[in-house]
């Protein structure tokens, strides 16, 4: 019991590391975060006191967010997991400096401020996005001297905005487009609301403000919003095939450790995403996780460890480091049916592999050594705990029984 915990804490201090690449995006969020601060102090004309309190303020608030940005990409808890880039996250957060730097132009209670909530929605998770778009508003109250109702007016906009961001995207074209409305509307009533409370009166001015945010704030969040979505996305699957393509330094290094163990994880890759992809799970996570499934062997002992390690070094998805982990069901049994399938295929191809070419070449033999490694691990309960339904695994083995060869 204290080995597996010991092991537990092991894993998740590997998989916190932060490589090279992340700790590049680590730093260049921060000095992003730094200059468009100056900037904004800068059109401001701050004094240098106040912006060394700003600074403070910013660096504290930066490290924090940093740390919960982390855990939360840990836990799965992104838009897309664990597997949202910290390049995706740097590249939206780039994105609102630019939106908060040129809301400063822009006339008091009227500027798109929603949008950066609505946009931070893309690659982080509700608390995220909302503390972040606050941070943003309260720089620009700072920065450009604006009132507390203007304040409570941008905020009740981020706030509203995150909250209806969950129905973006969706298919149905009668409920996006009353959700479009609604946008319009919030941002058409809540500023014109906040400025009369601040002034008692409303003039022509006020209204064509209020309208021209409404229709901006639609305009970008129909054009952009599920674009940049599916950019996040599309990365994501980009990751898994960009690892192993030839080109890939670590595929070079496995191919000139072992042509054989070359050939073993190129196998079990195609197979594992066919599988996959049968079933309707992660046909790319289960090629990237099948074709490193061993890297521990040329690590050496400890190999699920040494793997891992050399995973986070190149920034590996974790659900990829996950399945890596659960290698052989050695620390814990496969998880999830990604998992599960890479496992079954990898020990279909190295059973299979051990046999002469003899004994393998009738097809009667293939099938009776998938059926009867496949039936032994099953009744065994192997793959329990991997959410694959029964239906599913019969599906899976009855797809490897109809292929021509493993080999």
């Amino acid at each position: 019991m204290e080995k597996n915990q010991e092991n537990e804490m092991k894993r998740e201090q590997i998989e916190n590391n932060i490589s090279k690449k992340r700790l590049g995006y680590v730093i260049a969020t921060i000095f992003v975060f730094l200059l468009g601060l100056g900037i904004m102090a800068y059109q401001s004309e701050l004094l240098l006191d106040e912006l060394l309190c700003l600074v403070t303020v910013n660096i504290v608030f930066l490290l924090v967010f940093l740390i919960a940005l982390m855990k939360r990409r840990f836990l799965e808890e992104l838009p897309v997991g664990d597997s949202t880039s910290y390049g995706s996250v740097f590249l939206v957060l780039l994105l609102t400096w630019v939106l908060t730097i040129s809301f400063s132009f822009l006339p008091d209670y009227f500027a798109p401020v929603m949008l950066i909530g609505v946009m931070l929605t893309t690659v982080l998770d509700d608390m995220l996005a909302l503390s972040l778009s606050i941070y943003f508003i309260i720089i620009q109250c700072v920065t450009c001297g604006l009132s507390v109702n203007v304040f409570y007016c941008y905020c009740m906009l981020s706030v509203l905005g995150i909250l209806l961001a969950v129905f973006l995207g969706n298919r149905d074209r009668t409920e996006s487009f009353c959700i479009y409305i609604l946008y319009f509307f919030i941002n058409l009533m809540i500023p014109i609301v906040f400025y009369y409370i601040a002034y008692l009166e409303i003039d022509k001015k006020v209204f064509f403000y209020a309208i021209a945010n409404g229709l901006i704030n639609c305009a970008v969040i129909i054009v952009f919003y599920n674009r940049i979505r599916n950019k996040v996305k599309e990365g994501v699957v980009a990751d898994y095939l960009r690892f192993i393509d030839d080109s890939y330094p670590l595929v070079g290094d496995i191919k000139r450790f072992s042509t054989a163990e070359y050939r073993h994880a190129k196998r079990v890759s195609k197979l594992a995403a066919f599988c996959a992809a049968e079933i309707g799970a992660n046909a790319d996570c289960a090629a990237c996780a099948g074709f490193y499934y061993r890297l521990g062997k040329m690590e050496g002992e400890p190999e699920i460890d040494n793997a891992l390690k050399l995973a986070n070094n190149h920034c590996f998805p974790t659900d990829v480091m996950e399945i890596m982990e659960e290698y052989g069901g050695v620390i814990r049994l496969p998880q999830s049916p990604e998992s599960a399938i890479v496992h079954m295929v990898d020990t279909l191809v190295t059973k299979i592999e051990l046999l002469d070419c003899d004994t393998m070449s009738s097809t009667w033999n293939q099938d009776m050594v998938i059926y009867q490694t496949l039936n032994e691990l099953s009744q065994k309960g192997f793959y329990d705990e991997s959410k694959m339904s029964i239906n599913q695994f019969l599906t899976i083995r009855e797809k490897l029984v109809q292929e021509e060869s493993l080999l």
